[in-house]
């Protein structure tokens, strides 16, 4: 059975990248050069004023929205999926703004990895919840960030390392360069990453995270992604049966620790951002996986709610399905794989 449909193209399975680039295919700039600009582009982004920054997010995004029909396309059919009582208008809004504030992200990352501290510090001007992460980590058993892709999301947490033990897990970056500022500028106030590589075919973390847990430090990870077929489970997301992280409810499950929320809202005219930190619904710390997974899908749909025009839209989070339903984006049925394949998901131990 095809159910394909016309309104999204297939380019089968040769997609590279989740999240489409701003205008749909490679540049052309030579290899050589690739590291100068670089540079360059993180010098002066780590000086500007933030309000300039993020008028300029508005200006290149703008032109993105126009110019990368295939993000585009793409936005507008997980709005379409998530916010179906919107008008149409409504939608192209929500998507349009979506674009504007991922460029900022994008152009907030020389400030962040490399900008000066005190600055970066300064420009949080509001901090709600702090208090939680005290009482948790008092408990003795490690705490779990939950960040997403929603306004800035690292501008919450890098800072924090500075004060607290901290160790996240990140995908390295393909370009060598671009790697090590996303490293430097992560551990740069005293915290750890943990790259997140591929072990026999899987994705995997190791067994640091369960040791950082166990010294009841805390672990920030992104639970808003489609993860491979062994590392999830299909839990209610937007009012959509969608495949989800078990890596935290694992995490939980095996030491007890806590979980918390967080969120960056980019405040209007570059006046800075407010950061919040909330728990998520009761049942994330359930026995059960799948009730485990439904409550933290339940928090990150109500963070994701209270500023929807400031997530990262572009990218294919219902990319799988359960099995002889058809993909949203490309109308594939997807088939059940051979009986040599295991889909079963790993249990976690403390180490």
């Amino acid at each position: 059975m095809d159910c394909r449909r016309r309104t999204a193209s297939s380019h089968s399975g040769r997609d590279r990248c989740e999240s489409a680039s701003f205008y749909g295919t490679r540049g052309r700039v030579p290899g050589r050069c690739r590291p100068l600009i670089v540079r360059l582009l993180f010098a002066l982004g780590r000086h500007l004023p933030l309000r300039v920054l993020h008028l300029l997010g508005d200006v290149i995004g703008q032109a993105a929205w126009r110019l990368n029909r295939k993000g585009r396309r793409l936005a507008l059919r997980n709005i379409e999926l998530c916010y179906p009582l919107l008008s149409r208008t409504e939608q192209r809004r929500m998507a349009q703004q979506a674009f504007r504030h991922y460029v900022k992200s994008l152009l907030e990352y020389p400030l962040v990895w490399t900008g000066c501290p005190q600055r970066l510090q300064s420009l949080i001007v509001e901090i709600e919840g702090r208090e939680l992460i005290d009482e948790a980590l008092a408990q003795g058993k490690g705490l779990i960030i939950a960040a997403m892709h929603l306004g800035a999301f690292e501008v919450g947490i890098i800072p924090m390392s500075a004060h607290y033990p901290m160790t996240g897990m990140y995908k390295p970056i393909k370009n060598p360069q671009l790697d090590a500022l996303s490293r430097h500028g992560r551990t740069r106030f005293g915290g750890k990453v943990i790259p997140i590589v591929k072990r026999q075919g899987k994705r995997a973390v190791g067994s640091d995270v369960l040791r950082a847990l166990k010294r009841g430090e805390i672990i920030y990870t992104m639970p808003d992604r489609d993860p491979p077929r062994s590392h999830g489970v299909f839990a209610p997301y937007f009012g959509i049966s969608t495949h989800s992280p078990v890596l935290i409810p694992r995490l939980v499950q095996a030491t007890g620790a806590r979980v918390l929320i967080c969120t960056g809202r980019r405040l209007p005219r570059g006046r800075g951002f407010a950061v919040r930190f909330t728990e998520p619904p009761a049942g994330y710390d359930s026995q059960d996986l799948c009730e485990a997974v439904a409550a933290l899908n339940a928090g990150i749909e109500t963070s994701v709610r209270t500023m929807p025009d400031q997530y990262w839209w572009n990218y294919k989070r219902f990319k799988r399905r359960p099995y002889g339903e058809c993909c949203f984006y490309n109308g594939k049925t997807q088939a059940q794989p051979p009986a040599t394949e295991k889909p079963e998901i790993s249990t976690l131990r403390a180490a």
